[in-house]
């Protein structure tokens, strides 16, 4: 047997209580053993003393240093950085106060985050010589710096220094931002959150907001007018125009979705985003801004958002959120405590929303000035910025998709969004693509307005040449001409938005002077519709129906709304199936699948489909359970998986048996359901299972239920009798009740539970069926039953954090937690025996009123 490996997150785990803390214990990161890139956050934490944490990701760990005064930007200032325990990577978002009684009680903020390069060798190189060369690219710690062990000598490992490298970034002594990158709170006021929330409510009220819901699924944002406003209006606020993603942002308790200008979710895209919104003070809120990628000179740029809008799978969602890091400046507040702001002027919107949106780090409140644009629009055009918004003062706020006179934006150049209807072949490096052809609509009716070469670089070339030929058609979709070519020209189906910068239009109607910006992910194409002076210009609100291909399924009605509460469609319950049919075919293989079909979502009607519907195709596979003729599904391929959610099937039940054998299951469950109880409880009663487990030499996979509560499943193996595995469940579940009788009930009479975790341990048999992992619920926040490491079970657990839409990015990042389930071969008869020696022990004994 292999030695097992060394575990750096230990200590970490010996110092504190699982259920008494809300810190995470997640497992240990698989991880290159040489680590020369990753991320870093700085905590600062007030404690038994105020101090500051750096936390660098080496080797699947945070390598953790604190630091009593913080860190410095002056290179003369050495500061102490005494080595502690390693933290597990979640460690890096989180923000919270740990309660009195455990270990580091007190507020801590994530007072910087961003990303780390290590220099001259792997992180681990440094550790190991004492010396670890690091560049950080943070909101507030940025440029090189150095980590010098200096305890060897006297044979402490803990000492180090932290000292600043001369750059660029360097500067003298100042005092740096207190406040948290994703909250903006400092370490006291997030002390005393309940307070801020409460305040900040009441300024609302006291503004004349009414109670009244402003509903993000069918508002669409207030647009601005083009040109025609003053630089130099004392009624009015001027802004920069900013050059990245309209983006709203709602937050309803722990549940936060963003949205497209157009409505189209996009949670995923910008997880990082959505958690720094889920930690701002309200309960509640509706927030309007846009998503920006800043280059180099720390200007917004469009263009840098590529590979963010352009990444659709779980793991370019990741890789791209690792490379190209964004923030959100938000420049208006819609609704806070449950109060509705949109007839609150303007001015008292902004200045209530700098009180919500207070740091300067992930979340940003757009700054302005009063009455004097000219200054504004004179800095813009010398650092080539987009231009200058004007806003009325005391403007309410007006929703779209009609443009208002009360915002209008001032450009320093034009842009505009277009179809790509087709390519030009270039020359040289450029031979594949050397120029767009482009179109926008008139009417129905697209028409040429000539071609984009300008701005094509290589990440845009590379990006853009496989999209372009999956859309390759034979004739041109769009009427005009192009004007002169000196490529070979293909077509292709008008689906693909991009953004392009110009300086006005010749004289036949195409582009003087193109420079493409970036594609426009978040667009429909209907809403291109940019004409030459007299030309008809739409801005349609609505999104087309998406189509999704399959190789043997017709995927329909994409577009209807599954959850009302969240707005999430039919189509992205198909998307995210296909996203995360890699780890879910694997269990479902060969086993019984039952189907409840939602065919007008959640709030709609519901029924079990026991048979094939008319017109199943050939291929879809189904066992029969019983005499009768009622059947349930195989579903052994990404087609078949889609086919049944395609007949709007959102959760998946599956038996512990194989089609080949009923009567036999490969695993049984415990499920943990909180009912009366508390998810203290429950957490307290799953860890206690974990250690009972390994006594008998089981294994357990816990994994959240999707709803309220947890389950663990445990495999034996092939064809174990139900009459045995059932059993096992049974004395389980009995001996959790034993060992914990205040908290822990199996009695099946819910009025005999009272207020105590309910154990159902009937949910193995030849006819019982559980959620399967993976599997979507149809309950509001279309949580999902998502497998989870032992390391998460603590009070730190959020069911509600795993949802189709954070799921798929999950998987990518950790994989499948389920890997290695079915390969188990345990002692069955050993673990029975076990368990009864145990029972034995402890003088285990039925508990006495049970009905069973």
């Amino acid at each position: 047997m292999p030695p097992r490996r060394p575990d750096p997150l230990e200590r970490y785990r010996e110092k504190r209580d699982p259920a008494g803390t809300p810190e995470p214990f997640a497992a240990l990161a698989v991880a290159e053993r040489s680590t020369r890139l990753g991320r870093f956050v700085v905590h600062r934490h007030a404690a038994t003393r105020d101090h500051y944490d750096l936390r660098l990701e080496i080797g699947g760990a945070l390598k953790s240093f604190a630091i009593p005064r913080g860190p410095s930007l002056d290179p003369d200032e050495k500061r102490l950085a005494v080595n502690t325990e390693d933290h597990p990577l979640e460690y890096l978002e989180f923000e919270g106060v740990i309660p009195e009684g455990n270990y580091g009680a007190g507020p801590m903020i994530a007072w910087d985050l961003g990303r780390v390069r290590y220099l001259e060798g792997s992180a681990e190189e440094g550790v190991a010589k004492g010396k670890i060369d690091f560049e950080l690219s943070g909101f507030k710690l940025a440029g090189r710096f150095a980590l010098v062990h200096t305890g060897a000598r006297r044979g402490d490992d803990k000492q180090w220094l932290l000292i600043k490298k001369p750059d660029p970034h360097a500067r003298s002594p100042s005092e740096l931002d207190p406040r948290s990158v994703l909250s903006g709170l400092d370490v006291g006021e997030l002390a005393e959150l309940p307070v801020w929330v409460r305040r900040l409510e009441e300024e609302a009220a006291e503004l004349g907001a009414p109670m009244a819901e402003v509903d993000p699924r069918v508002l669409r944002p207030m647009l601005c007018s083009i040109d025609g406003a003053s630089l130099d209006d004392a009624s009015r606020l001027y802004e920069l125009k900013l050059d990245g993603a309209r983006i709203v942002a709602s937050k309803r308790g722990g549940v936060v979705v963003l949205r497209y200008r157009n409505g189209r979710i996009c949670t995923q895209t910008f997880p990082e985003i959505a958690r720094a919104v889920a930690k701002l003070p309200a309960e509640s809120c509706l927030l309007d801004g846009e998503v920006v990628a800043f280059d180099d000179a720390g200007r917004p740029r469009f263009q840098r958002l590529l590979p963010r809008l352009m990444s659709a799978r779980p793991d370019e969602i990741l890789r791209a959120s690792a490379e190209v890091p964004v923030a959100y400046l938000v420049f208006d507040l819609l609704s806070l405590g449950g109060r509705s702001l949109l007839a609150v002027p303007l001015r008292a919107r902004k200045a209530l929303l700098a009180k919500v949106v207070r740091g300067r780090g992930l979340l940003r409140a757009l700054d302005h000035l009063e009455g004097h644009g000219r200054a504004l629009f004179d800095f813009c055009q010398q650092e080539r910025l987009e231009g200058v918004v004007s806003k009325r003062a005391d403007s309410p706020y007006r929703a779209g998709p009609r443009r208002s006179s009360d915002w209008v934006k001032i450009k320093c150049e034009r842009d505009e969004d277009f179809v790509v209807v087709g390519w030009e072949e270039g020359r040289g490096a450029r031979q594949t693509l050397g120029a767009l052809c482009l179109a926008s609509f008139e009417g129905d009716d697209l028409v040429l307005r000539g071609k984009v070469g300008s701005g094509l670089d290589r990440v845009a070339h590379d990006a853009l040449v496989p999209r372009l030929r999956e859309l390759e058609v034979a004739e041109c979709p769009a009427r005009g001409d192009l004007g002169r070519t000196r490529g070979a020209i293909h077509h292709a189906r008008p689906e693909l938005v991009v953004n392009v910068r110009f300086v006005g239009w010749s004289d036949d109607g195409r582009l003087r002077e193109p420079v493409f910006r970036g594609v426009r992910g978040d667009l429909p194409p209907s809403a291109c519709t940019a004409a030459p002076p007299g030309g008809q210009r739409l801005d349609p609100a609505t999104l087309p129906e998406s189509i999704a291909r399959s190789n043997r399924v017709a995927l329909t009605h994409r577009e209807k709304v599954f959850w009302p509460e969240q707005g999430y469609t039919k189509g992205e319950l198909l998307d995210y199936y296909a996203a995360v049919a890699p780890v879910l075919l694997p269990f479902l293989a060969e086993r019984p699948v039952l189907l409840v079909r939602y065919p007008d979502g959640i709030v709609g009607k519901s029924f079990y489909q026991w048979r094939p519907p008319e017109g199943a195709p050939s291929w879809l596979r189904t066992v029969a359970l019983g005499d009768d003729d009622k059947r349930v599904f195989l579903i052994d391929s990404v087609d078949a998986l889609l086919y049944v959610v395609n007949l709007g099937c959102i959760p998946l039940h599956v038996l512990a048996s194989r089609a080949s054998d009923l009567d036999s299951g490969d695993f049984f469950t415990l499920d943990f359901d909180i009912g009366g109880g508390t998810f203290r409880d429950a957490i307290t009663l799953m860890r206690s299972l974990f250690d009972l487990l390994e006594q008998t030499g089981l294994t357990g996979f816990p994994k959240t239920s999707g709803q309220t509560g947890l389950h663990v499943l445990v495999p034996v193996g092939p064809h174990v009798p139900f009459a045995v595995t059932a059993t096992l469940a049974e004395l389980f579940g009995r001996m959790l009740e034993v060992r914990h009788p205040k908290i822990a009930t199996t009695e099946r009479a819910v009025e005999r539970r009272g207020p105590r975790v309910y154990l159902d341990t009937g949910q193995t048999g030849r006819s019982r069926a559980i959620v399967a992992p993976y599997s979507v619920r149809a309950v509001a926040g279309a949580r999902v039953s998502t497998p989870l490491s032992w390391d998460e079970v603590t009070l730190a657990l959020d069911p509600g954090a795993f949802d189709l839409v954070t799921v798929p990015g999950r998987v990518a990042a950790r994989g499948d937690l389920l890997a290695g389930f079915f390969g188990l071969r345990p002692d069955v008869a050993g673990a029975a025996a076990a368990l009864e020696a145990i029972a034995h022990s402890e003088s285990f004994a039925r508990p006495h009123g049970s009905n069973r």
